[in-house]
């Protein structure tokens, strides 16, 4: 391999988990850390360990597979009996480094400048990215402070961040409390940063009122999706996420689940996800009031996404009143695994009728509405089949992840080119959602 083709080093910094690598990681009871938050007032979390981040997993499973790209990831995960716990697999050299103590400092120290000054992640990450020496940082996801926050001060290297969301959007507080520390942080990554990729035009905006000057790029996040044999329905609708929040529209879903049930008696509906267990209680009380205890079955976050994606074929449609995401990956699994989808109206799900109606879309926060919708799919089985042909056909655009690998890695040479030598940025490479 001659000078110019030789292999780019990349540190990429994330927060995921899946089977694979915690196969790897010395994991604790998380008995101690339950107590810890309880005792702190904290939302109190599931024991078990769980896939997280699927994105990231596809991500890197894509990126091994080059042959120009030596890959070195570095990822958060709680419960780690230790610091760090370096290992190599299938040619990935991957770094997990402990956060639960920055999460529980997160609680005991009020400013946020100073919490992130002294969280304990940045120096090790900061040691790891010393000791790899890479020709580029990419971080995945500026919102998780905790992980996002250690890029900053890591020396010469040029920095590219992908973006899942903004979380400086002013309707977060819409849907739930504002955690100022995660704001902080993004700002603090965004102030200065030159390279990056924010996709979707809502989170554009948001973006460039924070940096007006960083060269945005295309970067798609792709997405594992393991085929199943179709499953007997035993549920009407289903929404999942990895934890139930407002924002992931759980208690709209049951309000609407009121409304219909006045016409549907039998009506089901699961509800799946994890996260805290006073959430769970808010949604139980809920549904309790509103005299639905036959209609909604709750299901505990799956460990593997696998198992989730089998277990979401045993409804006949996806409930997804999502309020913040643009496009939730939520409904592009949906509509992969051919669930017809009710949604709320964001900045991205209206693209997804554009050719053709591939999911119904209710105005956000219309609980009427979204009950509506709900209704025309239990009502109207050729509407239904219509729909999840529809959206079959349009999720299979998602599944290039050839070309989605080569657009990432284009992007990193051109990012490294630009950084060390000034080389224009191609113009194929930069993306503008406001005129696409």
């Amino acid at each position: 391999m001659s000078d110019s083709e030789k292999k780019i080093s990349v540190a990429l910094i994330c927060c995921f988990s899946n089977a694979k690598v915690r196969k790897h990681l010395p994991l604790d009871s998380r008995r101690l850390y339950r107590l810890l938050r309880r005792l702190l007032g904290m939302p109190t979390k599931s024991g078990t360990y769980g896939d997280l981040a699927a994105w990231d997993t596809h991500l890197i499973e894509n990126m091994r597979l080059r042959d120009d790209i030596d890959l070195h990831v570095i990822s958060s995960h709680s419960g780690l009996k230790k610091s760090v716990c370096s290992f190599q697999e299938d040619g990935v050299d991957y770094h997990f480094v402990r956060s639960d103590r920055a999460t529980l400092l997160k609680r005991l120290i009020p400013s946020a400048s100073l919490w992130h000054r002294l969280n304990p992640m940045r120096p090790v990450v900061r040691k790891l990215v010393s000791q790899i020496h890479p020709d580029i940082v990419a971080l995945v996801g500026a919102e998780n402070p905790h992980i996002s926050g250690t890029v900053l001060g890591l020396g010469d290297y040029p920095l590219i961040v992908k973006c899942q969301t903004i979380y400086n959007n002013p309707d977060r507080a819409k849907s739930g409390k504002v955690n100022l520390k995660n704001a902080y942080v993004e700002k603090e990554i965004f102030k200065d940063l030159k390279y990056v990729s924010v996709t979707n035009l809502m989170h554009y905006r948001l973006f460039r009122k924070m940096n007006q000057d960083a060269i945005n790029f295309y970067w798609s996040l792709g997405n594992i999706m393991p085929e199943f044999e179709i499953k007997e329905k035993t549920y009407d609708f289903v929404n999942f996420a990895m934890g139930m929040s407002q924002k992931k529209g759980y208690h709209d879903s049951i309000k609407a689940l009121a409304i219909v049930k006045k016409q549907y008696p039998e009506v089901k509906l699961n509800l799946v996800g994890g996260g805290a267990e006073e959430v769970r209680k808010e949604l139980e009380k809920l549904v309790s009031d509103l005299g639905l205890q036959d209609n909604v079955e709750f299901t505990s976050f799956f460990p593997l996404q696998e198992d989730l994606f089998n277990h979401i074929q045993h409804s006949r449609f996806a409930l997804l009143p999502c309020k913040l995401d643009s496009i939730p990956g939520t409904i592009r699994q949906s509509m992969h695994y051919g669930l017809p989808v009710v949604c709320y109206e964001t900045t991205g799900t209206p693209k997804l009728n554009r050719d053709k109606e591939c999911v119904l879309i209710a105005e956000n926060g219309n609980v009427e509405q979204l009950a509506e919708k709900m209704m025309v799919l239990l009502s109207d089985s050729s509407k239904a089949e219509e729909l999840r042909r529809n959206a079959k056909e349009y999720a299979e655009r998602w599944k290039n992840d050839e070309k989605m690998i080569a657009q990432i890695v284009d992007n990193f040479k051109a990012v490294i080119a630009n950084y060390r030598e000034g080389t224009p940025i191609p113009e194929e490479l930069v993306c503008d959602p406001e005129h696409t």
